[in-house]
């Protein structure tokens, strides 16, 4: 089978390897913005000898149509690609076009599906393999495979964990294309569609009032390494949280959420959640640097001080 595989992102590469050892990839695409993502990924591609090309989306009805038209391949497969792929391409390869996704489709349909699926403490996750219509990650399923959340999996960990099952999930839903083609497609059930757009800056902010300490660790979590961590502020300035875990407290008396209730430089900063929890601070991120929760006591945070929760952030910025 030849393959076309278009890409923005370096979690493709488990699935590129893969096809360069099957000897069907014919060609990696990615968009014509550079930027540090893509750039790596042109850079592995190119140590594997398989051609990159670049087009911008004013360009895929224009260089990437003559290009497919060109090689004919058998199938076109989406990977983390950042553009909408026009209708009238959608014929050109035998098997038509297949996205990848990182959620078990309907659910969390949108650009950052991982984000989500984290914050909101969900236990399972997966990888979806679907076919590309005009609807945003709407189309019929070719494949799915679940993947459990591991108790305190952050952001990083669980994408690298799904970028490299996906290679297994693409070879086995390539092997069922070939045996029955599009006739063993499943439409996806519209009633348990669920979004997951970008997250702004106060889907990123914590609001100690309002979230329990474990609400807090997935939000945590879900912003590391991706979103820059966790926004709370701190004696009038914002701060970014890396990491957290649950903590128990010797004796614990009622703390107004987001307290300091204990700071050393033995064993770090621990703070108040609400209903009596608390939690520890294991990194953050500050416009001083990355610290440890130790080194953020030894630069004298102390109990007594309180984190606020985090609203109306002009100013903010959220990456990717």
């Amino acid at each position: 089978m030849k393959i076309v595989l278009l890409s923005t992102n370096i979690c493709s590469v488990p699935t590129i390897q893969f096809l360069a050892r099957s000897e069907t990839v014919q060609a990696v695409v990615g968009p014509a913005e550079v930027n540090p993502f893509n750039q790596q990924l042109e850079q592995i591609i190119g140590g594997l000898n398989i051609p990159f090309k670049r087009f911008s989306k004013s360009e895929l009805t224009t260089g990437l149509k003559d290009m497919l038209n060109g090689l004919q391949p058998d199938l076109v497969l989406a990977f983390a690609y950042g553009y909408k792929i026009p209708v009238e391409l959608f014929g050109i390869p035998k098997y038509g076009f297949y996205n990848v996704h990182f959620s078990l489709l309907p659910q969390y349909r949108g650009r950052c599906p991982v984000f989500w699926q984290l914050k909101n403490g969900e236990e399972t996750g997966g990888i979806s393999v679907h076919q590309v219509t005009s609807g945003f990650d709407a189309g019929p399923l070719l494949m799915q495979k679940e993947m459990p959340v591991a108790p305190g999996i952050n952001h990083g960990i669980y994408w690298g964990r799904l970028s490299m099952e996906s290679a297994s999930v693409i070879a086995a839903a390539i092997e069922k294309l070939k045996n029955t083609g599009s006739t063993m497609l499943l439409p996806q059930n519209e009633n348990t569609a669920s979004a997951a757009p970008a997250p702004g800056p106060n889907d990123l902010a914590i609001n100690w009032e309002e979230q329990s300490a474990r609400e807090i660790e997935n939000l945590v979590n879900a912003a590391n390494p991706d979103y820059g961590g966790a926004i709370t502020m701190l004696r009038g300035q914002p701060f970014r949280i890396l990491e957290v875990n649950p903590a128990d407290i010797n004796n614990p008396t009622e703390f107004s959420p987001g307290t300091i209730v204990h700071a050393d430089t033995n064993y770090g900063v621990f703070v108040a959640c609400k209903n009596g929890q608390f939690i520890r601070i294991n990194v953050v991120h500050s416009t001083e640097g990355i610290f440890s929760g130790l080194k953020l006591a030894s630069l004298g945070i102390a109990a007594g001080e309180r984190f606020e929760s985090a609203t109306n952030l002009p100013g903010i910025s959220v990456s990717p």
